[in-house]
């Protein structure tokens, strides 16, 4: 197997830690070990902490609370309670807000629990109810479908008007338009459709067009007639001639001389015979 090494892994995590300790007192922000530990701590009591800070502001606000109803003659558990049964639902975090910085509509809300004041709070109102046609009144339903047959009746009369025909600039004369020959007219009894037509006609102007194009003139023929029949070229002899490139030349002269001397006898043998 290969031998892995993890220096660059430790130096990423060492990086990672001493990055968050940065601005620890001493050895915290500089040794990992010590750091390390420091960095764990931290988190434990910043876990704590989230919880503490809202037990803390909530006491802030009802001290807040308490306050501005004493200085208007009321205790902090009596308003509260007041406005609960009145049904003014306001939090406390706002409640305290309202003493510091509209002291105005927080008077308004102890003169309320206090009872000196009615409360001018709008309720929530139940949602609508919808009316079914049975448990609509006899007179509403008839006037509700009064309405559209009144409706109906004026758009039926505004159709039935015929609209003034539109004279136009010639004088007194009017054109019809014509009807495609597909359209049939309305009223009219259908024609009946006439038999086709022989086509013995159409087959005999054509045979006589083609029988034109084909036709020679009579000039031509005579002109064919009165020339001369062409001599026939003799044939050409396919053997091959004797001349040639150079270099042929040499071979079939070198041919020759070879053929010769092999038919001619040695002196020797022509003595012995």
């Amino acid at each position: 197997m290969p031998r892995v090494r993890k220096g660059a892994a430790r130096r990423r995590q060492h990086k990672k830690i001493l990055k968050s300790t940065r601005g620890y007192i001493g050895a915290a922000s500089r040794r990992y070990r010590v750091a390390r530990e420091a960095w764990l701590r931290a988190g434990q009591y910043a876990t704590i902490g989230r919880k503490l800070r809202k037990r803390d502001f909530r006491r802030l606000w009802i001290t807040r609370i308490s306050a501005a109803c004493r200085q208007r003659g009321m205790l902090y558990s009596r308003f509260m309670h007041a406005l609960s049964a009145q049904g003014i639902r306001i939090n406390r975090k706002v409640l305290a807000d309202m003493a510091v910085s509209d002291p105005g509509a927080f008077d308004e809300l102890v003169a309320v629990a206090s009872g000196r004041k009615p409360t001018q709070v709008a309720q929530e109102k139940p949602p609508a109810r919808k009316v079914v046609a049975d448990e609509m009144p006899a007179e509403e339903g008839a006037a509700k479908e009064e309405a559209p047959a009144a409706e109906q009746a004026a758009v039926g009369a505004e159709a039935e008007t015929p609209e003034p025909p539109v004279e136009k600039a010639a004088a007194g004369k009017r054109r019809t338009r014509k009807k495609p020959a597909g359209e049939a007219e309305a009223g009219a009894p259908e024609e009946a459709e006439a038999p086709p037509k022989p086509k013995a006609k159409k087959k005999a102007a054509t045979k006589k067009r083609a029988a034109k194009k084909t036709a020679v003139p009579k000039a031509i023929k005579k002109a064919a007639a009165k020339r001369p029949a062409a001599k026939k070229k003799p044939a050409a002899d396919k053997t091959p001639s004797s001349g040639g490139t150079p270099a042929k030349k040499k071979s079939a002269a070198r041919t020759k001389k070879k053929s010769a001397s092999a038919k001619k006898p040695k002196k020797g043998q022509e003595s012995k015979d």
